[in-house]
């Protein structure tokens, strides 16, 4: 699929629990998730974690 029409998820609270694994589980089916949280340090670690398993993981604050 071209960077152009791939798909985009937002995931609320994916920095642990049910929100990472959702965002695991998207990344899985090559969807771009972009890891929603209120704490900058671990939403960054969320995004890496993601990152190092292959998947196209963006950190975004949200409060």
């Amino acid at each position: 699929m071209s960077e152009q029409n791939k798909k985009t998820a937002l995931i609320t609270g994916a920095n642990r629990g049910i929100g990472f694994e959702t965002a695991r589980q998207l990344g899985r089916q090559d969807i771009k998730v972009l890891v929603g949280a209120r704490s900058e340090e671990n939403g960054k670690e969320a995004e890496s974690k993601l990152k190092n398993e292959g998947f196209d993981a963006e950190f975004v604050m949200l409060d």
